[in-house]
């Protein structure tokens, strides 16, 4: 990339950070952590992602009885007396919490005052940069986090000597000690227990007494001074009298699959710590950072994206910012925001690692918001919207291994839980692959769609990348969701298959007399994600060309599915009934699923339930909705679909405006990262759609985005797709497809000719052609 494009890929500051949620997050999938960039008591808070409370789950199951008599009462419309004994009898325990592992402190033995102060995150690099004057000495620092040598690594340098000290501590158990004479080291336990931060109890953390049980963890951190003296004592790395020094950070748990107690089979973290200092204890600083940066730049630099413009990269971003609120004229920060997003994504997803969970990988509380866990009602699937449209489709891969082994909890909560077969999971997901209900209340914890949503990406993996070995291998968890569903369905009154007890999650309506309520049948999202599973096992069941039978029966089911239904206020109905809504701006958008991240309903194929999602979004954001960030994220995507460019626009201004710190990490409030998430792939979808069956060329272009390039994102069929516009019209496209395919592209608003090659013009002014592997095609408009 040239200066230019680098320089528009910084996040820099003239302070350091004084809060969490200002500091700047680097990650390796594994290893995550915050720097805050204190010029004389340096903190950097770090994470590692097996590092949580509590201990492998016993499903104990619940008495079928009560579903029974649950449905029993929901079908004679007591729709109160059904919720108490979901409540009282259903729900299941809290998930456990993500644990922070510690704090490295660097306190510089240094006074004066600062001059020329920078701090930086640097996306094409993946590092962090800090840089001061402190008595004309110049000092600066340079952190990142490498998946090539699973290590943290940070490089001091002076222009002058200088001394400083290095320490470790952590809110977990922990004690340190002398490593050896060059390192320090830092070992401790996680509780076995820990309720979330809105649950009350007397003992909100526990730990097991004996020591025995709960996770261990190791902390290396070793220190390489150039000219200088080492000291280790009393738990202080003492450093004196050198230019440069390079600290390695490695860390360990004893997780050894969710299966396993961590502190009784778990992992030797004692030989894992010692295995991966001793990989990098002899690599110089420039060794550690080419490897990093080699291995980071192969999945950041797929896509690049410019907007025309002037551009202020010379303002910091907290100011910039603040700008941005008053003008919105600073559309390059949107650039910004966009590859943060895949930064973010690439940093806390990739390898062998956990998924991105409610904060990533970052997390500096012992009861972080929610625990810091999976939630799939909306939020983990959000994390990974960007992954195949914004080409990072190897980041994907921790959210299939998580898939993969919460079908196995799942199927023992299937049969335990709810006599069925197959396999679920309900609204919260921790380490140890909880799959049945939380606790707490029905709105949102008795909800055992998940698998059906999960397992929507399985489908979009395949559709992007075209892999039938992967389609192949992770089939089966597609049809182990599919059958929990067929089992778990029922008939109404008039033999139409519905879900009961069924919620709209976190959402309630009111019943007839008034009263708050979430449970009734059919909610218009289980249809939609059951609609949504049987039809993708059908097309992969073909595709497959097996499980003929089981196909048959997904059919014959997907006939007799409750239908949409449309409401007194011509929206769509979000429940069985036209039910008055306790919230009407409710920041979940569920029962629009089938529009997006779902692709069943389009303005051409089902007008009449389009213009009727179209209602429910105004009805949502007129009374206030819209107003986390996560949500915020979804409104843009389905103004996206809609092709409501003025609106796309106006609530990406909104994301920017109130619901992101000025480290551009998204406000929920509090932090989560799925509205990062969610933003990216929002403006991907603003730029390039392909659910219809054919690739859709800048759709909803938002208003202000009248000149611009994006290069290297994905579209269903393996494609490969780079965009250029000026005046808010398409000048070039080109396509490069990356299996042997038929291609089919559209763009509204001019008509479109693929250079020198043979193509049909077919429905609605569609192109069609033939695409060859590894094939470049020009895309161009008529004269």
């Amino acid at each position: 990339m040239n200066n230019t494009v680098e320089s528009e890929l910084k996040l820099w500051y003239k302070q350091p950070a004084k809060e969490w949620v200002e500091a700047l997050p680097i990650g390796n999938g594994r290893l995550g952590a915050m720097v805050f960039g204190d010029v004389f008591h340096e903190r950097i808070q770090f994470n590692e992602d097996t590092l949580w409370t509590g201990t492998p789950i016993r499903e104990k199951g619940n008495n079928f009885s009560y579903i029974n008599e649950a449905r029993k009462l929901i079908f004679e419309e007591k729709y109160i007396e059904a919720q108490d004994i979901i409540n009282e009898k259903l729900l299941g325990p809290w998930n456990q919490s993500y644990a922070p592992m510690g704090n490295l402190y660097i306190n510089f033995d240094e006074e004066g005052n600062v001059e020329d102060y920078r701090r930086e995150l640097d996306l094409d690099s993946g590092c962090v940069k800090v840089r001061y004057k402190v008595n004309e000495k110049e000092y600066s620092r340079e952190i990142f986090a490498s998946k090539a040598d699973e290590v943290i690594v940070i490089k001091l340098t002076c222009n002058e000597k200088m001394s400083f000290t290095v320490s470790l501590d952590s809110l977990l158990r922990y004690k340190t000690k002398e490593y050896d004479k060059f390192t320090l080291q830092m070992k401790g336990k996680a509780p076995i227990s820990a309720l979330p931060s809105y649950e009350e109890g007397e003992d909100p953390v526990i730990y097991d007494e004996s020591g025995k049980k709960g996770m261990n963890f190791k902390v290396l951190v070793n220190v390489e001074a150039h000219e200088g003296e080492v000291v280790l004592q009393d738990g202080f790395l003492n450093i004196s009298d050198c230019n440069t020094a390079v600290l390695k950070l490695v860390a360990n748990t004893s997780f050894n699959g969710y299966k396993k107690e961590a502190g009784l089979e778990g992992k030797d973290v004692d030989k894992l710590c010692d295995i991966n200092l001793n990989s990098v204890r002899n690599k110089n600083f420039f060794s550690l950072k080419n490897n990093h940066t080699q291995e980071y730049k192969i999945l950041f630099e797929r896509v690049s994206f410019e907007l025309g413009g002037k551009k202020y990269n010379d303002i910091p971003t907290d100011k910039r910012i603040e700008a941005f609120k008053k003008n919105h004229e600073d559309i390059s920060l949107l650039t910004l925001y966009f590859q943060y997003g895949r930064y973010l994504l690439i940093s806390s997803s990739r390898g062998d690692c956990q998924p991105a969970n409610l904060q990533g990988i970052w997390n500096e509380d012992l009861r972080p918001a929610w625990s810091s866990n999976y939630t799939t009602n909306i939020n983990v699937e959000m994390n990974y919207w960007p992954a195949e449209v914004c080409n990072l489709s190897e980041c994907h891969n921790p959210l299939f291994k998580l898939i993969r082994e919460v079908s196995e909890t799942g199927a023992d909560a299937a049969k335990k839980r709810y006599g069925c077969a197959g396999w679920t999971a309900n609204h919260n997901i921790d380490l140890w692959r909880q799959a049945t209900p939380a606790g707490g209340s029905a709105e949102w914890a008795y909800w055992p769609m998940a698998g059906a949503w999960l397992c929507d990406h399985i489908w979009e993996h395949y559709q992007f990348t075209l892999d039938k070995v992967f389609l192949e291998e992770n089939y089966p968890l597609m049809k182990g969701a599919a059958e929990f569903l067929l089992d778990w369905l029922i008939e109404d009154n008039k033999g139409r298959l519905i879900t009961c007890p069924s919620i709209s999650p976190e959402n309630n309506f009111l019943t007839p007399d008034g009263k708050k309520c979430s449970p009734s049948l059919a909610s218009t999202m289980d249809m939609e994600l059951t609609k949504n599973l049987f039809s993708n096992c059908i097309k992969a069941s073909k595709i497959l060309d097996f499980d003929l039978d089981f196909r048959r029966r997904l059919e014959n089911a997907l006939e007799k599915l409750y239908p949409y239904k449309i409401g007194k206020y011509g929206q769509l109905q979000e429940w069985y009934k036209d039910f008055e809504e306790y919230e009407i701006g409710h920041r979940h958008l569920s029962h629009l699923f089938s529009l997006y991240p779902g692709r069943e309903i389009t303005e051409e194929n089902n007008k009449e339930i389009f213009d009727a999602m179209k209602i429910s979004l105004k009805r949502r954001l007129e009374n206030g909705g819209g107003h986390t960030g996560w949500s915020c994220a979804w409104v843009i995507a389905l103004f996206a679909r809609m092709k409501d460019k003025e609106m796309v626009q106006k609530y990406i201004n909104v994301l920017l405006d109130k619901l992101t710190f000025s480290n551009l990490f998204n406000v929920c409030p509090p932090f989560q990262i799925d509205g990062n998430f969610g933003g990216t792939a929002a403006m991907a979808e603003s730029l390039l759609q392909s659910h219809k069956g054919y690739i859709e060329l800048l759709p909803s272009l938002p208003t202000k985005w009248v000149s611009g390039k994006i290069i290297g994102l994905k579209a269903r069929g393996n494609f490969e797709v780079s965009i250029e516009w000026a005046d808010s019209k398409m000048m070039r496209t080109v396509l490069k497809s990356n299996s042997n395919s038929i291609c089919k592209v559209k763009y509204d608003r001019e008509n479109i000719y693929v250079k020198d090659v043979n193509y049909e013009i077919i429905d609605n002014e569609i192109i069609e052609f033939k695409a060859f592997k590894d094939q470049e095609y020009i895309i161009l408009c008529k004269e």
